[in-house]
């Protein structure tokens, strides 16, 4: 199987290697047919580094080439690169190199530039960074769900991280509260909780938003302390994917979905984006405790046939 969303990833890294110093970031959007600033994110996701790093650290590297090859000035590097003067090329020069310009040497080049990434896909697994991600796609479905309401606790409202925010959760006893909602819950059966993640309207990580909850009927009432987020009805593709951290699961998940809806003859729906991580006792939490060779996440995102 190719993994469709490491190849066009690949396809967009070429395309700014073929004119780095000229990026046409609107290219980009039509290349992937993926609103630019969801894609930043997916970019991100995939290359552990924004594509706006991921463009200033590889001029900067070719700038230093330049230099040391003696083809050009400082000043005629700064404006090739688009920086607006010398000065504030020469403060990022110095933030990647350690050095101002003028002082760059072969030596502290190869110890510092930043060559282009390359990722490489073959059945299952990717490398990435020099790290070989392993992940399996145990199944995928595709359903037609109705208007759920998410009910739960949003890193917004707490100032944590996604892995803190599971933290909170349960030594504040949302997962109780929650509890108590279990005949109006939706699909919950097997359920500990679920990750919800959306808003992706920039590169500065993955979603802007990241909720743990539960999905219900819609007009449950909400606990107090707690948030209701609407997702809209329509189809989703419904898959498991099992590896042996979870690390790898999160990483493998976007690839392997994205790539095996379109060989089934679908797209994700961009407009708007998101995902359910769904946390499983039988193939989650029961497999972790006993230290099983591998531990399995369910996924839905939304997808339309194309």
């Amino acid at each position: 199987m190719k993994i469709e969303a490491l190849n066009q990833t690949q396809q967009v890294i070429d395309m700014l290697e073929a004119d780095m110093m000229n990026v046409d970031y609107e290219q980009i959007e039509k290349q992937t047919g993926i609103p630019l600033g969801l894609y930043q994110r997916i970019f991100s996701y995939i290359c552990e580094i924004s594509l706006a790093g991921y463009v200033r650290r590889r001029k900067l590297t070719l700038s230093a080439e330049l230099l040391l090859s003696g083809r050009k000035k400082v000043t005629e590097v700064a404006m090739e690169c688009g920086y607006e003067s010398s000065s504030s090329f020469s403060r990022a020069f110095k933030e990647q190199f350690s050095v101002p310009p003028a002082l760059l040497t072969y030596a502290i080049y190869q110890d510092n530039a930043f060559p282009p990434l390359s990722i490489t896909d073959k059945d299952t697994y990717y490398v990435r960074n020099g790290r070989r991600m392993m992940a399996e796609m145990v199944k995928l479905d595709y359903e037609h769900t109705e208007d759920r309401l998410l009910i739960g606790i949003r890193n917004k409202d707490y100032g944590v991280t996604t892995n803190q925010l599971w933290d909170v959760f349960f030594e504040r006893g949302f997962d109780i509260k929650l509890a108590r909602l279990e005949e109006h819950q939706i699909g919950m059966e097997d359920c500990i909780g679920l990750g919800y993640m959306t808003d992706f309207a920039d590169d500065s990580g993955l979603g802007d938003t990241y909720m743990v909850g539960k999905t219900c009927k819609v007009g449950t009432p909400v606990p107090e302390g707690m948030t209701g987020i609407l997702i809209p009805g329509g189809t989703i593709a419904k898959a498991q994917i099992a590896a042996s951290n979870l690390d790898d699961l999160i990483s493998s998940a976007y690839p392997l979905i994205s790539s095996m809806v379109q060989i089934n003859g679908y797209t994700l729906k961009y407009d708007p984006f998101y995902w359910l991580e769904v946390y499983t006792v039988s193939g989650f939490c029961e497999p972790l405790e006993s230290g099983a060779e591998q531990v399995s996440l369910d996924w839905q995102m939304p997808c339309r046939k194309r």
